[in-house]
């Protein structure tokens, strides 16, 4: 039977490698603990907070020969705001990290013996880069508090200045909270059914200093809401539009359904590629427009296009791939179970008069099975990864080339090793890093299917 410490016990370890939520990992008499903020080569004095079977937590107390990596956080709050788990890593290291992440995934979800892994391409912006920033709203005792989640927690930490959010958003954010806090508008509080105000989102177009302000409520609008629009759109003239959006239900997910325009239009224009987007409030865009010009450009570079090819891009969001992808293709069909995603992609291929393309709104997975043939897919899924029905599909479709784009390397390992099955092989893999300060990756993977054995 393994040791475990105690409950409570202070140990001392050596940290050995960063786990994949940024943690460092070490060994105390065999048994795995996870330390918060400890980096390999440190030998770290923790308290054990938590005891499974084989593994445990431990918050960190001292280090003793700190790592050479290791850099003073700009933001005071890092360590208690859950946000961003790298901030105390020099930037260099972060992005090792983030490859080192990667390739110990293939390895060991996929099983994959060996792969071309390229270095993790750095985003422009280490810090002030997120377009996009939303931040739960509670009553505090001396009015409005609006924030972030403690770590591990539920538990608001009041903000005041994030340090990954644009420099547009945080402007912006500032004017917002104030009009917000001189309001009579309170947090809705689930124990006395009491307030409106949910949650708080940003979204910002870098690139033509446009601003879209969304308000999560927990009812309808009223008239001293809408007088808050009203005030927003008054202070702040970057703010195209202010909307609500209605969520009721009694759990952690942020939005709900119903969107209502409090003031001004529902959605935002960015300019992405040489090419002009509508984002309204409930698509998905890219958070980090700095880096995402870079990722599409290198999906283009890997989908190698002729111009002669029927293209599927799953998991389409507003368009964005799909329409960059259209000046080198024959067709292409976006696909996105988002209806206001998709009216943004029908009304981003007028702008731009990009006429070779069709978007549809249907789950990905149910609407593949309906082709019969397809040249070039692109897939761009939530952190879930895709459904084995869909990877099954791709099986007996056999396009020739298919491109992944990833942000998470535990279910892209996954579903590599699934289409791995049909033949396909893995011909370069390219992490990206989106999201600095923090331990996520993005990946960016070029299939072919290797027609050389006896797989037909």
């Amino acid at each position: 039977m393994q040791l475990r410490p105690e409950q409570n016990q202070t140990v001392e370890l050596l940290i050995e490698r960063v786990g994949i939520n940024g943690e460092g990992i070490g060994y105390w008499q065999g048994y795995t603990l996870f330390v918060d903020g400890a980096l390999p080569g440190e030998l770290a004095k923790a308290r054990v907070v938590e005891r499974k079977k084989s593994y445990g937590h431990a918050s960190l107390l001292s280090i003793n020969h700190s790592s050479p990596s290791r850099v003073k956080p700009p933001c005071s709050l890092s360590g208690t705001c859950g946000g961003c788990q790298l901030m105390h890593v020099d930037y260099s290291y972060q992005l090792e990290i983030k490859r080192s992440r990667v390739e110990d995934a293939l390895k060991r979800i996929g099983k994959f013996e060996s792969f071309p892994l390229s270095p993790c391409i750095a985003s422009p912006l280490p810090l002030s880069y997120r377009n996009k920033i939303q931040m739960p709203i509670r009553n505090g005792t001396n009015g409005l508090e609006i924030g972030f989640n403690k770590k591990n927690s539920h538990d608001l930490v009041a903000v005041d200045f994030c340090y990954i959010h644009c420099a547009l958003g945080q402007h912006i954010y500032a004017s917002v909270r104030d009009v917000l806090k001189n309001s009579t508008l309170t947090a809705f509080d689930w124990s006395t059914q009491q307030g409106i105000l949910r949650h708080l989102i940003i979204k910002s177009a870098v690139y033509t200093d446009q601003v879209l302000v969304v308000l999560v409520t927990n009812g309808l609008a009223s008239l001293e809401l809408k007088a808050v629009a009203e005030e927003i759109m008054n202070q702040c003239p970057q703010v195209r539009g202010v909307v609500q959006n209605v969520n009721n239900q009694a759990d952690n997910v942020v939005l709900g359904e119903k969107f209502t325009i409090l003031a001004g239009k529902d959605f935002i224009q960015e300019k992405l590629c040489g090419l002009q987007f509508n984002v309204s409030a409930s698509a998905f865009f890219q958070v980090n427009p700095f880096q995402a010009e870079q990722l599409y450009e290198k999906v283009v570079e890997f989908a190698d296009l002729e111009g002669k090819e029927t293209v599927l891009d799953a998991f389409c969001g507003v368009g964005t791939l799909s329409l960059i992808c259209a000046k080198q293709a024959k067709h292409v069909i976006g696909v996105e179970c988002v209806s206001g995603a998709i009216n943004d992609a029908r009304q981003n291929a007028k702008n731009n008069a990009i006429q070779n393309v069709s978007f549809v709104c249907q789950d990905a997975e149910k609407y593949i099975q309906t082709l019969e043939r397809i040249d070039v897919v692109i897939l761009n899924p939530p952190r879930k990864g895709c459904e084995p029905s869909l990877l099954d599909k791709l099986g007996k479709l056999l396009p020739k080339k298919i491109v992944y784009v990833s942000c998470d390397p535990a279910t892209l390992a996954r579903d590599l090793a699934h289409l791995s099955a049909f033949g396909y092989k893995i011909e370069n893999v390219q992490p990206f890093d989106m999201f600095p300060q923090t331990a996520h990756v993005e990946n960016v993977v070029i299939l072919h299917r290797d027609t050389s054995g006896t797989i037909q």
